[in-house]
């Protein structure tokens, strides 16, 4: 049963990314931008991975700041982003996973920060991980599953709400993604 039902969620996955994938393709894309506040969407993503995150040997910390302004997001589609994030730290650290999402505010911008201990990746191959497709590790016997749509769909989505996602990463050091969003004005 716990076969079937982690093989359900994998399956889900990945019929949600090639919908959003399909739908982005065709720009059908449309985003229900409001005034959202970030810690909420810290939370709902943080919640949506908890499970996940409390199988194992994982430590997940969550650091929301107090002062955080709203912003002007679709907080579903944010929510997705910071999820892909998670996941994505997830399956790529391996034994003793650290991942942490921190939520911070600067000069005017917020800042969704997703930090793990896995087993990062190179400059030339950081420039890469955005395309559509793409996967670091294409051999079979690959230990993340996946079909290299998580990042790109993050990165679509971050573009839409006119802002940047960016990846900080060495090998064998883990891996620092962020995400930095307009402040609501």
């Amino acid at each position: 049963m716990q076969l079937v039902s982690k093989e359900n969620e994998r399956l889900t996955g990945l019929i949600d990314n090639f919908l959003t994938f399909s739908r982005m393709e065709r720009n059908k894309q449309a985003f229900a931008m409001a005034r959202t506040s970030p810690a909420a969407i810290a939370r709902d993503a943080a919640e949506a991975v908890g499970t996940k995150f409390g199988q194992g040997r994982c430590t997940f910390d969550v650091n929301v700041a107090d002062d955080l302004p709203p912003i002007i997001a679709d907080h579903d589609a944010m929510v997705t982003v910071l999820v892909n994030l998670l996941d994505n730290a997830y399956k790529y650290s391996y034994d003793d996973k650290r991942i942490e999402l921190t939520v911070t505010r600067e000069d005017g911008e917020v800042y969704f920060c997703v930090r793990d201990n896995g087993k990062g990746i190179s400059r030339r191959t950081a420039r890469k991980i955005f395309k559509r497709f793409y996967q670091v590790d294409r051999s079979l016997a690959r230990r993340a599953e996946g079909c290299g749509l998580g990042l790109s769909i993050a990165k679509f989505i971050v573009d839409a709400h006119k802002g940047t996602i960016a990846a900080d990463s060495k090998p064998g050091e883990g891996s620092v993604f962020t995400v930095r969003l307009s402040a609501a004005g």
